[in-house]
């Protein structure tokens, strides 16, 4: 890392932080350090200029270790909190890590101390990696609300044989009130019972093979009739019973961390009254 560090040490004695610097120069980090020793120094430090580490020793004469490891996690958690301490009771380094600090340095064993920031330092990269990551999910996850939504196609997302999401459209080609009224009812219920059958065969199959099974069955198709798209004819039943001719489409994808199908329905009852 280039970046030059701010380190914030909370230590009663001088010359324990002086062996705490050098020791850290000689590993090659760049970085500044400040010492306190009082709760008002150390939450003034955390306010007006945030650190990219903390250093605390456990026991001081007016502030506890513990108690300032709180106040961080308080105000700035992400930032990572270094026990640095004479203390090797067994019982004080579990209790350290219980209550969520990043790692426990013996002070009479400071070569472990510039491994130990190492890892620190890793573990703010993959958190912040991972907060872009979730970012840009969410991000995606709206960008694909809007465009579901501005969809005239029926959307309908079922998992485990329930309608897990839905569109707008889908709630009107339904005699839905509201998305609402259509989320956790059994895909069987809008599938008119002599078409249930067909469109179980389906899922499996799709479920079995992936979107393939769409393409080649439509690729088959094409052989005969250049106009064909990989939608097959089935009946819904609305909420009110009334059934409703419908083209419909499918494919996998995974929901919510769980395996589903996506399903695209469009309604063509005024067309197929047309053709007769």
């Amino acid at each position: 890392m280039n970046k030059e560090l701010r380190i914030l040490i909370l230590e009663d004695n001088a010359s324990d932080v002086v062996l705490i610097n050098r020791e850290l120069r000689q590993s090659g980090l760049a970085f500044r350090s400040i010492r306190v020793e009082t709760r008002e120094g150390f939450i003034r430090e955390l306010e007006e200029d945030p650190p990219d580490l903390i250093f605390s020793d456990h026991g001081l004469p007016t502030f506890n270790g513990f108690a300032a490891l709180a106040l961080a996690q308080q105000k700035c958690p992400e930032i990572p909190f270094i026990f640095v301490t004479g203390s090797a009771q067994e019982e004080m380094a579990v209790e350290t890590f219980k209550k969520g600090a990043t790692d426990f340095v013996l002070k009479g064993r400071l070569s472990n101390l510039a491994p130990a920031v190492q890892r620190a330092l890793q573990l703010v990269e993959e958190r912040a990696r991972r907060k872009e990551a979730e970012q840009a999910l969410q991000k995606s996850e709206e960008r694909y609300r809007q465009l579901v939504e501005l969809c005239p196609d029926a959307l309908l997302v079922q998992s485990d044989d329930h309608i897990v999401f839905a569109n707008t459209a889908a709630a009107r080609l339904l005699g839905a009130d509201s998305v609402e009224q259509l989320i956790g009812k059994p895909l069987k219920e809008i599938i008119r019972p002599d078409y249930w059958e067909m469109m179980q065969r389906r899922l499996r199959q799709l479920r079995e093979e992936g979107t393939t099974f769409f393409w080649k069955s439509a690729e088959s198709r094409m052989q005969r009739d250049a106009a064909v798209v990989p939608f097959i004819e089935e009946k819904f039943v609305r909420l009110d019973n009334q059934v409703v001719d419908v083209e419909v489409a499918a494919a996998p994808l995974t929901f919510e961390n769980r395996p589903a199908v996506q399903i695209i329905a469009r309604d063509i009852t005024h067309r197929k009254r047309a053709a007769e």
